[in-house]
């Protein structure tokens, strides 16, 4: 099955249809009851062929690296480079360490099940966007890249956000803009603009503890426009992430914690937190069906979303609420979270199709020899067995209750009968560390504390701050600005501007 599903969640099958079919309909999505294809044989892994560093930490307990599935929605496209191996940013190419940090330097990402839920809520509104912007996605959306991740937490973080955090394994989720931590309000003066706390505990600055630079996760299934089942947004901070990529020096790299790994390296939660490889990305345009649509001049399908909108086509108009008026039927219902995650899936759908031989019918905004390089996704119980049981890196799961890994995060959740299939439970004898806190120069161990911006997270509301972002790195000197506006924080879906 492509989705866990959490009691009394509807569990949907996907359409088995190619890339290149006829406009989709969510109905026929949802009255379809067809299985996945065999998933194609499997590719090593990123725990494979990644190599733990050395010589390993001499601590008596360390987390697992957890291999997960993450996406992001992209305005430029990956590039493949031969001699590595790897897809990276054309951002900082030729240098490949420098185009490897730009993909993953200080930025958000989306779980796989929620990644059209930005796209939907932000992008493609016509009411949202002017006239001399209709035939454009908001922030030149084109395509959803998806990222296989291993993340490996600092003690410290475990020990500060063990028993608070939003999503198991996982410290609060850190909006970044620019590549930095999107400044927040000031508490005693919400006229102030000032980084949030957590941001200085990545390195332990201005006296706070060294909590070390932790993925943040952080629900966010509630957005009323786009409400997707087990859309959970993350935060990956890498060196100097109180500074802009344009700020970045390289004595303020060099004097702060690193978040991503070297190539070709895992993290060990003391040298590194976060690794990274792209599998592959797919055209948005592929995925809603429009270039599979003909247009009504040339008789020829129609090459991409701009000429569609030209044609006087109409992707989503919805009101501000995101109550439907008219668009595409791939997009319909867009309030409903079962026909949202029906669009999840298809989009999955979608990429395992483009990626396999067999049934490809390619793209033609993609080239061949690229998507001959990509990766399928590998399958949830493929992510689970290559993966750590819970009750080795959540304390919360050696309390007598059985824990499971659900969705392409591989998320630790506590299950509702310790024999639900894939719960596992902590073997007798063993125990969980009792870690220790990080201590500041100041004396304080940190803060867990939920703001009541985390509160208000829980309601379904599209009220939120709009913080700005630039997509680009710091190895780019001709940024766009781009203005994110977007549910409860701005860049958790970094969107790469269009370079020169």
């Amino acid at each position: 099955m492509l989705f866990a599903s959490r009691p009394g969640r509807l569990l949907l099958c996907l359409l088995g249809s190619a890339v290149h079919g006829e406009q989709l309909d969510v109905s026929m999505m949802l009255n379809n009851s067809s299985t996945l294809a065999a998933t194609p044989p499997r590719a090593p892994s990123i725990l494979e062929l990644y190599k733990a560093t050395q010589p390993a930490p001499q601590d008596s307990f360390h987390m697992q690296p957890v291999r997960a599935i993450h996406a992001r929605v992209q305005s430029d496209a990956p590039v493949f480079l031969e001699d590595q191996g790897l897809f990276v940013s054309k951002v900082g190419l030729p240098d490949f360490e420098a185009a490897y940090t730009s993909a993953m330097d200080t930025v958000n990402t989306a779980s796989v099940e929620g990644a059209l839920m930005y796209v939907q809520a932000e992008g493609i509104n016509y009411n949202l966007r002017g006239d001399d912007q209709r035939c454009q996605r908001k922030y030149g959306m084109k395509y959803i890249v998806f990222y296989e991740v291993a993340v490996a937490q600092t003690n410290e973080t475990l020990a500060l956000y063990q028993d608070t955090a939003d999503q198991n394994e996982y410290g609060p989720m850190v909006p970044m803009d620019l590549g930095r931590c999107a400044p927040v309000a000031a508490a005693t003066d919400p006229q102030k603009a000032v980084l949030p706390k957590e941001c200085y505990y990545f390195n332990g600055e201005d006296g706070t503890p060294n909590v070390g630079p932790f993925v943040g996760g952080e629900s966010k299934e509630l957005d009323v426009r786009a409400p997707y089942p087990d859309n959970v947004w993350f935060s990956f901070p890498h060196t100097c992430p109180t500074k802009t990529w344009a700020d970045k020096t390289p004595a303020c790299r060099a004097s702060t914690r690193r978040g991503l790994c070297p190539p070709w390296t895992l993290p060990d939660g003391v040298r590194c937190t976060f690794a990274y490889r792209v599998l592959g990305f797919i055209a948005i345009d592929d995925v809603v069906g429009i270039t599979s649509m003909v247009h009504s001049g040339t008789g020829r399908p129609y090459r991409n979303f701009t000429e569609f909108c030209e044609d006087g086509g109409v992707e989503m108009r919805a009101t501000q609420d995101g109550v439907w008026e008219e668009g595409l039927a791939f997009w319909q219902d867009p309030q409903n979270e079962t026909a949202n995650a029906a669009r999840a899936q298809h989009l999955v759908q979608a990429y395992q199709n483009l990626t396999d031989p067999l049934r490809s019918r390619g793209s033609t905004q993609i080239d061949a020899a690229v998507v001959a390089r990509m990766l399928p996704l590998p399958s949830l119980e493929a992510l689970a067995a290559s993966n750590p049981p819970c009750y080795r890196n959540v304390a919360r799961c050696n309390t007598g209750e059985s824990c499971r890994r659900e969705t392409f995060s591989q998320l630790c959740r506590v299950c509702a009968h310790t024999d639900d299939q894939g719960c596992t439970l902590a073997p007798r004898g063993f125990s969980f560390p009792r870690l220790a806190r990080a201590v500041g120069a100041d004396g304080s161990t940190g803060s867990a504390d939920k703001t009541q911006q985390d509160a208000d997270r829980k309601k379904k509301t599209k009220e939120t701050p709009r913080p700005t972002t630039r997509s680009a790195s710091p190895h780019w000197r001709h940024t766009l600005e781009v203005p994110l506006a977007l549910a409860s924080v701005a860049a958790a879906l970094v969107i790469n501007a269009a370079r020169r």
